[in-house]
């Protein structure tokens, strides 16, 4: 592979303080409301104004997983690590407020007027499990402790795949047909969500027999290399999900390097990934996504030598352009928008290229959290 990126201390350095400002910016910046009927919310993410368009559930469960991971040693700083309490209690708070009736949670709540949204004619498997998951994971290292909104949680997911052999995407409200997209099939993606199911205290044995069953079902049609869907984006969702269900420490974290290999058979010469297996624009997700894979797969014994260590480069060149001065981080390089996901992918992915030569490149708690 060429490369067009600085030497490795340069790189490092550069990637340092792109992710200070990432940390700075989701713990700082208005992604969270702090007042109104959806105060402690997280915007999916902020206008070119600086403005919060929606909030909604899969996005506040993504961030009170991130701040586990603050919590549990990922800060900067102390002062950090506090901020990121107070924050995950209201955004735990807005989840359990959005949760404590008995009609179906919106995917996305607009903040404005905003036209009819597809999204909100379907309550969907992967976004609920994912907020589960966020509560749980701060559970375990603060005091906030709710365990009935996570019961509320899986009992919506028990419901969405009722009599299913595998976790089903959703529960269309209506009946409405929903268009045909990824996120609205069966998929890999579900890896993830079945990982955070398994990753509950108490789930419903049901429900954790589904989750279980939709593990052996998606990981065996990936190593296969016949992929369901052309998205990278879902794909690599998949392999962090058999990350996250044995923390690098089982067969899974064998089946994820075998699939995710393959993968990056696609990794252009400059380091990027596109966004589907034909093409497309560059996304700071997928980067981000990739090289977090990457780097938790070399530090259990995977991917080593040289070359590997070179296309891991190339990754974090790649996805350090997509950070703003500010420490907002685009979704791609065509529009002009803070996205708060890809922040937090992206604030992940860096800090773990930043210890690959340390003794621990790849902490139990970075299989745990992995966003």
């Amino acid at each position: 592979m060429s490369t067009g990126y600085p030497d490795l201390g340069v790189l490092l350095e550069e990637q340092h303080l792109a992710a200070d400002r990432i940390e700075h910016w989701l713990l700082h910046s208005d992604i969270q409301l702090t007042d109104g009927p959806d105060a402690g919310a997280i915007a999916g993410w902020l206008d070119h104004e600086g403005r919060a368009e929606f909030v909604y559930p899969e996005i506040a469960g993504y961030y009170l997983t991130t701040l586990a991971w603050l919590l549990s040693g990922g800060a900067s700083s102390v002062r950090h690590a506090t901020l990121a309490r107070g924050r995950a209690d209201r955004a735990a708070a807005w989840i359990a407020e959005l949760m404590a009736n008995s009609t179906a949670p919106p995917t996305r709540r607009y903040l404005c007027d905003a036209p009819p949204d597809w999204r909100n004619d379907a309550v969907f498997s992967f976004d609920l499990a994912m907020a589960a998951r966020g509560l749980s994971d701060v559970s375990r290292i603060s005091a906030w402790a709710d365990t009935r909104t996570i019961d509320r949680l899986t009992g919506w997911l028990n419901r969405i795949s009722t009599g299913a052999a595998i976790m089903a995407s959703h529960y269309s409200v209506d009946e409405t047909v929903l268009p045909q997209r990824w996120s609205t099939q069966a998929g890999p993606h579900h890896l993830k969500a079945a990982a955070a199911v398994l990753r509950l205290d108490d789930a419903p044995p049901s429900l954790t027999a589904i989750a279980h069953r939709t593990m052996v079902h998606w990981a065996t049609v990936m190593i296969t290399g016949d992929w369901p869907c052309r998205e990278l984006h879902a794909l690599c969702y998949g392999i962090e999900g058999l990350l996250i269900a044995d923390s690098g420490t089982g067969d899974r974290i064998d089946q994820a390097a075998y699939i995710f290999t393959g993968l990056m058979e696609l990794q252009a010469p400059d380091g990027t990934l596109t966004e589907t297996i034909d093409g497309g624009r560059v996304r700071s997700d997928v980067l981000a996504q990739a090289l977090r894979i990457s780097l938790l797969l070399r530090g259990r014994g995977h991917l080593t030598g040289r070359r590997w260590a070179d296309r891991l480069d190339g990754l974090a060149h790649a996805l350090t352009d997509f950070v703003r001065p500010d420490g907002g981080v685009l979704f791609a390089d065509d529009q002009d928008i803070a996205n708060t996901w890809c922040a937090m992918f992206a604030l992940q992915a860096l800090r773990l290229h930043e210890r690959s030569e340390s003794a621990d490149p790849a902490p139990d708690s970075a299989f745990r959290y992995l966003v």
